[in-house]
């Protein structure tokens, strides 16, 4: 779990900076999907020591999946008329939350 928040860290930090991970999108499409990778794997472990429902689990793979599906489009097709920098640090932003969201309800199924 430490390595997730690490990373949804970093996306953000080094966003803000703009360093690497900016300097395309190929870039920033990896660590999309390494950090999606990242939840589904800390999802699938969690799910083996918990009582909740398979459907509860279910559906939080499928949060993941969607959300890997969505920002990699985003990334892909920025909006027009935004400029690139404004449109890419809203696009982390929003993905961090997103992903934050995940992980807490992660944490909340893995506690039941």
């Amino acid at each position: 779990m430490l390595v997730c928040l690490q990373n949804i860290a970093y996306l953000y930090v080094v966003n803000i900076k703009t360093i690497t991970i900016m300097a395309s999108r190929r870039n920033l499409k990896k660590v999309i999907t390494y950090i999606a990778d990242q939840l589904a794997t800390q999802a699938f472990f969690a799910s083996y020591g918990s009582e909740s429902g398979a459907e509860a689990w279910v559906d939080v793979f499928n949060r993941i999946f969607a959300l890997n599906k969505e920002y990699i489009a985003r990334a892909n097709h920025p909006e027009p008329g935004l400029p690139a920098r404004k449109y890419f640090d809203t696009l982390c932003i929003s993905f961090n939350e997103d992903a934050k969201a995940i992980l807490d309800d992660i944490q909340k199924l893995q506690g039941e």
